[in-house]
Order: structure tokens, then C-alpha cells, then sequence
């Protein structure tokens, strides 16, 4: 009869205390996000605010009694898919793609819009366009040639055709 008693104290006691969306209580939920924190069940457990499994003879901490009272919560099945939400929602945070990226300039962009600020508008479709490849940086080389006669200039013009270049002449020598 005491025992049925003390079940029924029990779930008076669960009863009044709050449960998250995963059905888990305030501790529970703290103990699985310290986890997800520190992959670390022991210490979980004491950022959680669970008290250690104390030894009765030397009042010091029973690591290994506390660490299976770590263990046991973790095999808590709504402790385990609670972490495992983190997890992806942490991974999901972090993991950026190219994809990802650009629809948040194009997100900026619309924003940027809306609110007439043309400079940011303008830097994100830089950005995207620059990301598609639409601009092309073009260099210019400079190359002086010295001990050039008049007569080899028509033997740079042709091999500048050849390979696809404008020669330009200026004050100190021809430019490609």
C-alpha cells in the first residue's frame, strides 16, 4: 500500500511539473541541450542541475554511479529524439551551401528594395551576378619591347592577330 502511495505522490509531482512540445520536463530538456552542447552525459547532467549520485560513506561524488544515472537519461527515448532535433537544427544552422547563400542575397535584395536602399540591392545582384560568372574581370597587359625596328612592327601586328590581341602604340612602346 505504501508503495502504490508513493507512485501516486509521484505522478501528482510530474503532473504539476511543465512539459515541453517532446513531453519533457524542464530538467530533462535542459540536460538534453547541455548534451547537445558538450557531448558530455556527465556533465549534462550537472548543467542541468541534477544533483550526483554522493557516496554515503565519504560524502564525495560517485563518478561512476553518476555517469549510468547519465546513461539512463540518455536512453530515454524523448531525451533521445529531443537531441536529435537539436542536431539537425543545429546542422541545418551551420551548413551553408551555395544554394543557401545566394537565396539569402536575393532575400536582401528584395528587402533592400522594398525599403529603397538601392546600395545593398545593388551589392546582392553584384553578388549573385558575380556567382553565375556574368562579369568578367579584364586585365590589361603591358609589354615594352626594346631593340624593335620600324619594319617588325608589322611582324607584331600579325602575331598579335594569331593569337587574338590589339596592339596599340604608345610613347614608350607598344602595348598588347
Amino acid at each position: 500500500m505504501l508503495a502504490s502511495s508513493c507512485l501516486f505522490c509521484y505522478s501528482l509531482y510530474m503532473a504539476k511539473e511543465a512539459m515541453n512540445d517532446y513531453g519533457l520536463t524542464i530538467k530533462q530538456q535542459k540536460f538534453s541541450e547541455a548534451y547537445v552542447a558538450t557531448n558530455d552525459a556527465k556533465q549534462a547532467l550537472f548543467d542541468s542541475g541534477y544533483a550526483p549520485v554522493v557516496r554515503t560513506d565519504t560524502g564525495e561524488i560517485d563518478q561512476s554511479k553518476t555517469g549510468k544515472r547519465a546513461q539512463q537519461y540518455l536512453s530515454n527515448p524523448k531525451i533521445r529524439a529531443y537531441i536529435e532535433t537539436i542536431r539537425e537544427e543545429v546542422i541545418e544552422k551551420v551548413a551553408w551551401t551555395a544554394e543557401k547563400v545566394i537565396d539569402k542575397m536575393y532575400q536582401t535584395y528584395l528587402r533592400a528594395t522594398d525599403n529603397n536602399d538601392y546600395t545593398n540591392a545593388n551589392r546582392s545582384m553584384e553578388s549573385i551576378a558575380k556567382h553565375l560568372g556574368m562579369f568578367v574581370d579584364k586585365k590589361e597587359i603591358k609589354q615594352e619591347f626594346s631593340n624593335i625596328s620600324e619594319n617588325s612592327d608589322e611582324d607584331i601586328k600579325k602575331l598579335a592577330d594569331v593569337i587574338g590581341l590589339k596592339v596599340v602604340k604608345s610613347g614608350t612602346g607598344i602595348i598588347q
